[in-house]
């Protein structure tokens, strides 16, 4: 039986470290924000449930080396003979996050793959962002492609719709509870955590030159634009995490795609809802 727990309770940070930072910030904006930087970009990783335990025994297991971020990740195989599908983990999540989606997509006899990104899961790292997100995903899409068929949640969404749109060959994109655009999570964390107005320059500023990304250019729904695979997207109106406004963006620009909104799920329990992998299961068979 699950346990008790709220999957919906949004981001909470304690309130030490706010006041650490405020003071820090008075004194020093540059150190303030290399603090705030720092917990940004360190996710957490939430305790292994048991009931991903069946899951995680069935599947094949290896470490792949990620040139482009200098980094190996803990990778996953459901080896099937069916459609090909590759699974994109969300910020602070796993791959058997999907446990129940891979116990359906086995009865489908796909061939299943994930991957536990940097800092993540059993991956090794502290710190991660976006642009590695969507790298370590492009280079395991080349490295065991070509796929039919990509899923991606929240982070792992965005990425998945930024890398799909430079993968014709992939026909169905699924993207659950996916966010739009990066610079409104900055935006939302720095108001989360009260940063400064110059302090918010300045890690916008640091995160360019760590990433050479302009934080302001990435948007799924501009990536939208340019993916030629029929694509779902699945998206709780109660989520306290990335609001549904993200999910309706996203959908008004793709060619092919179809919106579903849930409700009461949240952001996580999303993933586990019987109704939500049995949209996922039709349009993956039709």
């Amino acid at each position: 039986m699950d346990k008790t727990r709220n999957d919906n309770q949004g981001i909470v940070l304690p309130f030490a470290f706010k006041y650490t930072l405020r003071m820090l910030e008075f004194l020093h904006p540059y150190l303030a924000m290399r603090l705030a930087a720092f917990f940004f970009a360190k996710p957490f990783r939430y305790q292994f449930q048991e009931r991903e335990t069946p899951v995680l025994s069935k599947a094949q297991k290896s470490s792949v080396h990620i040139q482009g971020v200098d980094k190996s990740v803990f990778c996953y195989h459901w080896q099937g003979k069916g459609r090909k599908i590759m699974l994109m983990h969300g910020w602070s999540g796993r791959a058997t996050n999907f446990f129940k989606i891979i116990e359906k997509l086995m009865l489908l006899n796909c061939d299943i793959y994930a991957f536990d990104a940097p800092a993540h899961g059993k991956s090794r790292g502290v710190t991660t962002n976006l642009p590695e997100f969507i790298l370590t995903l492009d280079t395991l899409l080349n490295y065991w492609g070509p796929f039919e068929a990509v899923l991606g949640h929240s982070g792992g969404g965005f990425s998945s719709a930024h890398v799909c749109a430079n993968h014709p060959e992939i026909k169905k994109l699924i993207l659950i509870s996916p966010f739009d655009r990066s610079i409104d999570l900055f935006e939302n964390y720095f108001d989360l955590i009260g940063l400064g107005q110059k302090a918010r320059k300045l890690m916008l500023d640091y995160f360019f030159q760590k990433t050479n990304k302009n934080i302001s250019e990435f948007s799924t729904a501009f990536s939208a634009r340019s993916i030629q695979a029929n694509t779902l997207v699945i998206h709780d109106e109660n989520d306290r995490e990335v609001a549904l406004f993200n999910a309706v963006n996203i959908d008004k620009n793709l060619k092919k795609g179809r919106l579903i909104i849930t409700k009461g799920l949240g952001h996580r329990r999303i993933l586990r809802d019987d109704r939500v992998i049995d949209e996922i299961f039709d349009f993956l068979i039709n």
